[in-house]
């Protein structure tokens, strides 16, 4: 008998994206959040009707260094981080789903710049910054009223590191995806392998994945994952378009299909989703199989 794999959701801008809202701003998607919440509370609906385990909260690109220079005090700041939580909250009494859990979604520091550093895990700044950006923000995320904490698309092994060093004044459970190229190092080119390493260590964390690589590497990913790590292992590639950071927008055809999806199930991660470039219907479709 196949052991059960969890279902997470796909990408909260690929939806905005489609009703043709423009998400090409410093804030992404927390400005539809802030502007047009029913927005995003609609999508995690949809979300939930295809049968997912777990909902993402809009979050992923607030942090407390951002809102700060956008003009926003902290009280409002701390506001707009609950308002992340009480959205996905809404969508499950909407759909009469409480069951399902609720991740905080946060970002790494490639979201303050917003600038595609995501994608090349550079960083031309110190570690005291990146650290204070992360640390800022852990102490909003401590006070929202969220399942698991879950730190997504982070890039490199010094990211990791700080991140490591940061977890023991969180007082959640913790979720921790990088993401990586077709080699399989992350995306400053570092090893996977040491920072699977470096995050088994920590009692804080749960569960270490891989999220927005490209799809056609996902069972060596789920492989490696398991090889290099002692926790659950969590996979959601994005689509295999690729990201162009200078014009903003996606290249490429879609990869995702049945029997790429089959073939990941097979592999039997603990945890599976979509990334970038992902929606509803592949969602469903992984739902489908795996109910198969």
């Amino acid at each position: 008998m196949r052991k059960k794999i969890q279902l997470l959701d796909g990408s909260l801008s690929y939806p905005i994206e489609l009703r043709g809202d423009n998400l090409n701003t410093k804030l992404w998607t927390a400005k539809i959040l802030m502007d047009n919440p029913k927005v995003i509370e609609d999508i995690h609906v949809e979300y939930i009707n295809s049968g997912v385990d777990y909902i993402s909260t809009s979050s992923y690109q607030l942090s407390v260094k951002t809102l700060k220079e956008e003009g926003y005090n902290i009280l409002e700041i701390e506001n707009i981080f609950k308002k992340s939580v009480s959205v996905a909250k809404n969508a499950l009494s909407r759909a009469n789903k409480k069951k399902i859990k609720i991740l905080g979604s946060f970002g790494p520091f490639a979201t303050y710049l917003a600038d595609g550093s995501e994608y090349t895990g550079i960083y031309n700044t110190k570690d005291e910054v990146i650290k204070d950006f992360h640390s800022e923000n852990l102490k909003i995320i401590n006070k929202l009223d969220i399942d698991i904490l879950l730190y997504e698309t982070i890039p490199s092994l010094r990211e990791i590191s700080i991140l490591y060093n940061l977890l023991e004044q969180s007082n959640k459970e913790v979720w921790i995806s990088m993401t990586c190229n077709n080699t399989l190092k992350l995306r400053d080119n570092s090893s996977l392998k040491k920072a699977c390493e470096i995050l088994s260590q920590s009692k804080k964390i749960s569960t270490i994945g891989l999220n927005c690589f490209d799809p056609s590497i996902t069972n060596i990913a789920i492989e490696k994952l398991r090889l290099y790590s002692n926790k659950k292992i969590l996979v959601y590639p994005n689509s295999g378009e690729k990201y162009n950071c200078e014009n903003k927008t996606w290249l490429g055809k879609n990869k995702f299909n049945d029997q790429s999806i089959s073939n990941w199930i097979k592999e039997s991660p603990d945890i599976i989703g979509g990334c970038c470039r992902i929606g509803k219907d592949e969602i469903k479709k992984f739902k489908t199989i795996l109910k198969s």
